[in-house]
């Protein structure tokens, strides 16, 4: 049983860096937050990150690591973000070893949708569950497994990516050479745009603002057809790319979270009718199919969390030595 409790946990976005101390699953004492488009350079960010860290220590001497999540590719064993979503001039950059050398903590780096499935696993909607898909609705669509207990990354630590999984084989250009695929259906964007064309066709006019997911939901639950066939569709969606990943993996419990999950069972309802209707009882009986408990503070948890298990394995392998 470690002794480690307290780490800071870190979820690098692309228009702000969100940081908390955090306790046993708790968020303690929040950062102020770092906005990476102001920081003149790689090195002028590396420096207000470590900065935030030398802050926070000094109120919590019991600080035990850091553990950073960030969108994008990062290669976890080396410590290296590959590329980083959004933010300029960071290619390949070795974040881990930078900043350990800087600041004497064990450091872990991972992918942010990982971290936010890693935190709902030991402390969320998915507490007690054994084989977890965790998706992310908002911007993007993004992914994350936790089997058995352990996050999977897959060979090149980019596994879970169920926002390129195509629904339409001919469906619309996506990056990567891809076509149909999730997230170019459902991201906030994508959704805003397809209710304005079908407001239209239906001879309404709305702005995008008013096609936004959450007055989208607002006006569904007022009775408005359009906007309640809008969601119906979304969930046949994303309720079929979830049945492909259920068929692989066979999952316990599948958490939803971002933006767009806060449209709650106008989404949630038709998702689950999806799954049962694409799926053999078998696969969709004992399937919990469950909203994000966490918010916008599960990449700081489970970044934290992270963190605290790296800085025991390093103080067990100090034992051995």
């Amino acid at each position: 049983m470690s002794t480690f409790t307290t780490a800071i946990g870190i979820d690098f976005g692309g228009t702000s860096v969100k940081s908390a101390v955090v306790r046993e699953g708790k968020l303690i004492h929040r950062g102020v937050p770092i906005d990476p488009q102001a920081a003149t350079s790689s090195d002028a960010l590396l420096d207000s990150l470590v900065a935030l860290i030398a802050g926070m220590r000094v109120d919590f001497p019991d600080i035990a690591g850091v553990g950073i999540g960030l969108p994008g590719f990062v290669d976890i064993e080396r410590g290296v973000v590959h590329e980083l979503t959004n933010v300029a001039g960071w290619n390949d950059v070795p974040l881990r070893d930078i900043l350990q050398q800087r600041i004497g903590l064990p450091v872990t780096v991972e992918n942010d949708a990982n971290a936010m499935a890693y935190a709902e696993y030991k402390c969320g909607a998915a507490r007690g569950a054994r084989y977890v898909m965790c998706i992310t609705l908002g911007t993007g669509v993004g992914g994350a497994l936790v089997l058995d207990g352990h996050i999977f990354r897959g060979a090149q630590f980019a596994a879970g990516e169920i926002g390129h999984m195509s629904i339409d084989l001919h469906g619309v250009s996506g990056p990567y050479g891809n076509t149909g695929g999730l997230e170019e259906y459902v991201g906030n964007v994508q959704i805003a745009e397809r209710a304005g064309e079908r407001y239209r066709a239906a001879g309404q006019a709305k702005t995008p603002a008013d096609c936004t997911p959450a007055n989208l939901s607002a006006a569904a639950l007022r009775g408005d057809p359009v906007a309640a066939r809008m969601w119906d569709d979304l969930a046949i969606e994303i309720g079929a790319a979830l049945a492909n990943v259920i068929w692989i993996i066979n999952p316990d419990t599948i958490v939803i979270g971002g933006g767009v999950a806060k449209a709650g069972p106008l989404l949630f309802d038709p998702i689950r009718r999806e799954i049962r209707q694409r799926t053999l009882a078998l696969y969709h009986e004992h399937l919990r199919v469950v909203p994000a408990e966490l918010g916008n503070d599960a990449g700081i948890i489970g970044n934290a969390i992270l963190a605290l298990e790296a800085a025991e394995l390093c103080r067990n392998a100090e034992k051995i030595i």
